[in-house]
């Protein structure tokens, strides 16, 4: 429940640490809503399509009902709708697909990989009826305080907006359920080494953030690339990632260590692209870096328990075999 924020907003760059204190208001609707994911996908056994799916229906309700930035042509005084926008629609191609991947992968499916990581029960629900109740009021209230608070300054939606919105996310919901009879049979064999897995997760990840590479070097790519190009290269990207991931993991020897591979690119690309994301409140620039390296190193060391607590178990196995021997 603390993860989700802290990487989601902070790690990011988005919210400087001078607002460490505004994480209060976050839990509820970035921690709530991964708990609940996390213990809906274990519970009914989805697996991780299953959460990434969850993970996106999340985003287009956050940013299309709550934020609005779906929709508002002039969100924070930003205008990112102007590249790729389709009037049909009202949405700008470009932002859809970039901010939807962002929750769906980073403040959903990295806290929960990494957590589960570090977890003797990954795969079952920690979480008893009454806990998942309270999970899901959480995230609900989460999103209502907010929207209630400032619902006169929230860009007003249409009725279509509000209706597409709605529909998009309990398409995505049931299209997890569905996940599960799409799963192809386990084959037998060795997948590709975690390491290898770690460096592609984490060059897509370079990939994915070569929009903030260019601004970081005055450079705008609304100016050098179409945006239909732009966002084409995202959907490839989001495809060769979703198709390898899906191939690695059908073989046996698939396990936790490939998983925390996933989990640690995704928190590693976070943490070094916080010195480039410009903060949403105003920080003095020295506060700013200071606060990009305390949860850099922050990740760092989550990597390190992570990774501290997946070979315990490993030696403690290995002991008890050899004296049963």
């Amino acid at each position: 429940m603390v993860l989700a924020p802290l990487i989601g907003e902070y790690l990011l760059g988005n919210v400087p640490i001078n607002a460490l204190p505004m994480i209060i208001g976050l839990i509820p609707l970035y921690g709530g809503g991964a708990l609940l994911i996390r213990e809906v996908a274990r519970r009914w056994r989805l697996g991780w399509p299953g959460i990434v799916l969850l993970g996106l229906s999340y985003a287009v309700i956050e940013e299309g009902l709550l934020t609005r930035s779906l929709f508002d042509p002039d969100y924070a005084g930003l205008r990112l709708l102007d590249y790729g926008f389709i009037p049909a629609l009202g949405i700008g191609a470009y932002w859809t697909v970039f901010v939807l991947a962002i929750h769906g992968v980073w403040s959903i499916a990295v806290p929960i990989s990494m957590v589960e990581a570090g977890s003797d029960r990954p795969d079952t629900p920690w979480l008893g009826k009454v806990g998942l109740t309270a999970s899901a009021a959480l995230f609900v209230l989460g999103g209502a305080v907010p929207v209630t608070l400032t619902g006169s300054a929230l860009y007003p939606l249409s009725t279509a907006q509000v209706s597409g919105t709605l529909i998009t996310a309990v398409a995505l919901i049931i299209a997890a359920f569905m996940s599960i009879r799409l799963r192809r049979p386990v084959r037998s064999g060795t997948p590709t080494g975690p390491g290898t897995v770690f460096a592609i997760a984490l060059a897509a990840g370079l990939a994915f953030w070569i929009p903030s590479l260019l601004a970081a070097a005055g450079i705008k790519l609304e100016s050098v690339v179409p945006a239909w190009i732009t966002v084409s290269c995202y959907l490839a990207l989001y495809t060769t990632m979703a198709l390898l991931i899906l191939h690695w993991s059908r073989f046996t020897g698939w396990g936790p260590w490939h998983r925390l591979a996933l989990g640690a690119a995704g928190l590693l690309t976070y943490a070094w692209h916080g010195f480039l994301q410009r903060p949403s409140f105003s920080a003095p620039p020295n506060v700013d870096r200071i606060g990009n390296a305390i949860f850099a190193l922050a990740a760092l060391g989550l990597l390190a328990f992570t990774t501290a607590r997946l070979r315990r178990p490993a030696a403690d196995l290995g002991y008890r075999v050899s004296k049963n021997l």
